[in-house]
């Protein structure tokens, strides 16, 4: 289960690494994906309200250098691909909001 959550978090980090609207503000630790959109504080603190308004997801905050970062941690045993996809499609979409 624990190799399972590590992988779909990779996953996610290589999409956040290879978008150029997006930064991995870290490198991803077991389950969890620091990143962030290349943006404003503020912009990243309303992606996160909205995404997390949606029901679809639930993420997670913290400053990291300064700056305003999202946390996405991988914790159910039940969470798949198409769930860590969702979530970045929501997340894309409130981005371009």
């Amino acid at each position: 289960m624990l190799r399972e959550q590590v992988r779909l978090a990779g996953v996610f980090a290589e999409w956040a690494d290879a978008d150029p609207a997006w930064e991995l503000c870290m490198p991803a630790r077991f389950s969890l994906v620091v990143f962030r959109f290349n943006g404003t504080d503020e912009q990243n603190e309303r992606i996160l309200e909205r995404a997390n308004r949606s029901g679809d997801m639930f993420l997670s905050h913290t400053k990291l250098d300064g700056r305003y970062v999202l946390r996405l941690a991988i914790g159910n045993a039940r969470t798949t691909e198409a769930d860590i996809r969702r979530a970045w499609d929501v997340l894309n979409r409130e981005a371009r909001a």
